[in-house]
């Protein structure tokens, strides 16, 4: 279980989140949404250990989370992947420098890149990838080392509308598969109901939890869904309540 507790992040005296507190069970998916400049992304990079707190806690199985040190992933909005590497040495990359054996880290490129759907395109340099395969090569990169949280900010933001409801789907298959704990932050209130298992939904800094929402929604879900439709008519209003 991941566990944040009474947390609190200032910068230059001005207070961005404040006395955060929730507990993500191992496994589940669970999206955080809120208007821009709210503190989304602060959030994710505390728990990556990109930001310290200004107080509070965050636990994984009841021990300090100490971040990027393997426990977990982190995949960006931006691609960040390695211009002169191909789509499986990108991938690769994290397991050398672990220093994973050469023939181990083939085998498990090869898995990842059957996952994401990359087979005909390993051979491939980032700038002959679509937006849509260049995610894919980064969520690939991060699976790779088998991190055990996944936190993934607005991931799919720069992507078409038809490209990100496919990628959608495609991270519900890979996480259905690999039953990682995952953070997902969106500004999208349809992506949110339609991936996760909870949606936590942040007000305007300094930042609290305005409401912690479970979708009692069985998958593969439809977006048309009268259900999805309801909830979507309730986050929006909490979210523009600011």
């Amino acid at each position: 279980m991941l566990e944040v507790r009474n947390l609190r992040k200032e910068f230059d005296g001005s207070v961005v989140l404040d006395n955060i507190s929730f507990r993500v069970p191992e496994g589940q998916f669970l999206c955080i949404i809120g208007r821009s400049g709210c503190g989304k992304t602060t959030l994710l990079r505390l728990i990556a250990g990109l930001e310290r707190p200004t107080s509070g806690e965050i636990l994984w199985k009841g021990e300090p989370l100490k971040g990027l040190d393997g426990s977990v992933g982190f995949v960006f909005q931006e691609y960040a992947l390695f211009p002169w590497r191909t789509a499986e040495k990108n991938i690769e990359f994290g397991l050398e420098i672990k220093g994973i054996p050469k023939e181990e880290r083939k085998r498990i490129v090869d898995h990842y890149i059957e996952l994401v759907g990359l087979k005909d395109a390993r051979k491939k340099y980032p700038r002959e990838l679509s937006g849509g395969m260049r995610q894919r090569v980064a969520i690939a990169r991060v699976l790779a080392v088998d991190p055990e949280i996944l936190l993934m900010d607005e991931p799919f933001g720069a992507l078409d509308a038809q490209t990100r409801n496919l990628m959608q789907t495609e991270l519900l298959r890979i996480w259905e598969r690999e039953h990682k704990t995952v953070l997902f932050v969106t500004h999208s209130v349809d992506e949110a109901l339609f991936l996760a298992d909870r949606v936590i939904v942040l007000s305007m800094p300094p930042a609290k939890i305005k409401e912690d929402i479970k979708i009692n929604v069985e998958r593969p879900r439809k977006r048309t869904d009268p259900r999805l439709l309801e909830l979507r008519e309730r986050v929006l209003k909490l979210i523009w309540e600011g």
